[in-house]
């Protein structure tokens, strides 16, 4: 697997460590963007997670996903909404 990718709506991700089969993305991705992974051919299988009230946990989502014929879990923050 690459060390880095570049996908579609959510930009670069990172692999999340050297022996695994998972990425997470570099930024937080917007909340639209996240909601719109659902209907991607490459994504499946999304799960959110809420933030904390307060604050010591940020909103992050969760995703099984085959790119360029590589099966992997997709993680990352949730941000605000893109204008």
């Amino acid at each position: 697997m690459k060390r880095t990718i570049t996908l579609p709506l959510v930009g670069e991700a990172r692999r999340d460590g050297a022996d695994s089969v998972a990425y997470r993305t570099v930024t937080p991705v917007p909340i639209d963007v996240v909601s719109g992974l659902v209907r991607e051919s490459w994504c499946s299988r999304i799960a959110v997670t809420d933030a904390s009230s307060d604050g010591q946990w940020p909103a992050e989502f969760r995703a099984m996903c085959v790119f360029e014929s590589q099966p992997f879990v997709l993680t990352g923050l949730i941000g605000r909404r893109s204008n």
